[in-house]
């Protein structure tokens, strides 16, 4: 039994005919290459699409535990920056004076500007802070913003306390010129300062006896210089074999004296007005003197002080350092 027409075109594949108006008639679209090329394109751009959409939300909807660190990281960010920006704002004024008025002050003090210390970044710290989680970020910044309020608080403070303690006149700017800041000699390393001040082992009879200076070994025939301007108040010379043998002493004004024993030619007289810098002898071993050295002193109200202290003129914060710690060894004097 035959099958119906309709019952034949249900069975029968889906063609598609388009008219030809040349021929006029309906004939079947056939498959060409450039039609297949356009479907396969098709398919491929459907397929990334879904795949970049997928994977936008695979993104959005799915964090990995480092995806939230960073996320809380540029939270607290976006949440400190504005505040240790204007904080760190108001501190470089409050610097820049600071740091003028310190120049002013060293170099009406020494006469010369002071050495910029070389600013060392702490590459270690800031790579901490760049790969730290959230929590540990924001303890560190809450750390940084704690010491930036205490930096600016004593930045204020002492601005203040520096203005107005500090005041320059024409007689402070005389008395900071006379006060004993350079070294008797020069071309002196801190490794030639031998005895410091204080309690000493005495070089002859070995016993503890307070130095009331500092020897410092160079050769003999060294120039002495003043260390500040002055005037010569006392001079002696002496060939005994102890106590200071040939020595000075120079009155600085406002209650400072120092005094430069052991010497061997003395080359100023009594009474007369010295420079700064000024050569007043040479270095010698007069006196109760075990070897060639300058023995100074600085006296201040008739009372014997640290000359360590004053001696800060030509040294860098190092070499001073330095010189202080070899100054507080207990050790035997050269006289």
């Amino acid at each position: 039994m035959g099958l119906l027409p309709e019952e034949e075109q249900q069975l029968m594949p889906s063609t598609t005919f388009r008219y030809n108006e040349k021929t006029c008639q309906y004939e079947r679209e056939r498959i060409t290459f450039k039609s297949v090329l356009w479907y396969c394109l098709g398919l491929v751009v459907t397929a990334a699409c879904l795949l970049v959409a997928i994977l936008f939300l695979h993104d959005w909807l799915i964090n990995t535990e480092r995806e939230v660190a960073l996320r809380k990281e540029n939270k607290a960010l976006v949440q400190h920056h504005a505040s240790l920006t204007q904080q760190l704002a108001e501190l470089q004024p409050l610097l820049a004076s600071l740091e003028h008025r310190d120049k002013v002050l060293h170099e009406k003090f020494f006469g010369t500007p002071p050495s910029l210390p070389t600013q060392d970044v702490d590459r270690a710290s800031k790579e901490n802070l760049l790969i730290a989680d959230g929590d540990a970020f924001r303890d560190q910044v809450a750390s940084l913003s704690k010491a930036s309020d205490e930096l600016m608080a004593r930045a204020q403070s002492r601005n203040h306390r520096f203005g107005r303690k500090l005041e320059f006149n024409d007689k402070t700017v005389d008395v900071l010129r006379a006060m004993p800041t350079a070294a008797p000699v020069e071309g002196w390393q801190p490794d030639r300062l031998i005895s410091g001040f204080g309690m000493r082992v005495n070089p002859f009879h070995k016993g503890l006896y307070e130095h009331l200076g500092v020897d410092i070994a160079m050769p003999r025939g060294t120039p002495v210089k003043a260390t500040a301007a002055g005037k010569v108040t006392q001079l002696k010379r002496s060939d005994l074999e102890a106590g200071y043998g040939n020595y000075i002493e120079i009155d600085h004004g406002n209650g400072i004296t120092t005094r430069y024993a052991h010497l061997d030619e003395i080359s100023v007289r009594y009474g007369a007005k010295v420079a700064k810098g000024d050569v007043v002898g040479t270095v010698g071993s007069s006196g109760g003197s075990v070897a060639p050295h300058i023995h100074y002193e600085i006296l201040r109200d008739g009372k014997n002080v640290d000359p360590i202290f004053y001696m800060v003129e030509g040294l860098s914060a190092a070499e001073h350092h330095l010189l202080t710690i070899k100054s507080h060894q207990q050790n035997q004097s050269l006289d």
